[in-house]
C-alpha cells in the first residue's frame, strides 16, 4: 500500500499505465490515492523519467474525465440499493431530494471545481449520479473540471523543474506543498460551517 504513495517508484516502474489508472481510480471510485502529487511529480519528472508531456497531459486528462463518468454511472446504479434496508439510511430520498437540488443549482461550479480537492474530487461524481444531475450538464463540466486539473497541475511540475532544475531534490517538500494547498478549501469550509454554528 505504501508503494502507492512512493510516486517515483510508480512512475518508473509502472510509467503511463500506472499514472492512468491510478488517476482514473482517484476520480470517482477510490479516493484514498495520490491525485495532485502525482500529477505535479509526473510533470516535475516528465523529462527525467522519459514521460512525454505532450502525451501526458491528454492521457491524464481521459483518465480523470473517463473515472468521472465511472463514478456518475457507479451513482446512478447505486440507488437500486434503496431496496436493501441498511442502505435505506444512507440513502434517504430527503438528501436524495436535496442533492438534486444541489446539482441543479450549483453543479457547474461543484463538478468543475471539485477535481482540486482531495477526497471531494472522488465523490461528487457519485452524488451527481446518485441526484441525477442532468447527464449533458455534467459531462460538460466533467470535460471542463478534467481539462482544468490535468491541464494545469501537471504543467505546474512540468515547468518549475524546468525554470528550478534543483527542486527535484527536494520533491518531498514539494509534495507536501502540493498536497497542503489542495485540501486547504476542506480547511476553510469547516471553519465557515463552525462560524455558523
Amino acid at each position: 500500500m505504501l508503494e502507492l504513495f512512493d510516486i517515483p517508484h510508480i512512475i518508473t516502474t509502472f510509467g503511463y499505465t500506472g499514472i492512468f489508472i491510478i488517476v482514473f481510480l482517484e476520480s470517482g471510485i477510490f479516493f484514498p490515492l495520490p491525485g495532485d502529487s502525482l500529477l505535479f511529480t509526473a510533470g516535475l519528472f516528465a523529462g527525467a523519467y522519459g514521460l512525454n508531456i505532450f502525451f501526458l497531459i491528454p492521457m491524464i486528462f481521459v483518465a480523470t474525465f473517463l473515472g468521472g463518468l465511472a463514478g456518475y454511472e457507479i451513482g446512478v446504479h447505486l440507488i437500486k440499493l434503496q431496496n436493501f434496508s441498511f442502505f435505506k439510511k444512507i440513502l434517504k430520498q430527503d438528501h436524495i431530494d436535496k442533492a438534486h437540488e444541489f446539482f441543479n443549482r450549483h453543479g457547474k461550479i461543484a463538478i468543475t471545481f471539485a477535481r482540486f480537492v482531495p477526497i471531494v474530487r472522488t465523490f461528487v461524481p457519485i452524488v451527481a449520479g446518485v441526484a441525477k444531475m442532468n447527464y449533458r450538464s455534467f459531462i460538460k463540466y466533467n470535460i471542463v473540471g478534467s481539462f482544468l486539473w490535468s491541464f494545469l497541475v501537471t504543467l505546474l511540475g512540468y515547468f518549475l523543474g524546468h525554470v528550478f532544475p534543483g527542486i527535484k531534490d527536494y520533491l518531498w517538500v514539494m509534495v507536501l506543498l502540493v498536497v497542503f494547498i489542495s485540501v486547504l478549501p476542506i480547511f476553510f469550509e469547516m471553519a465557515e460551517g463552525q462560524k455558523k454554528s
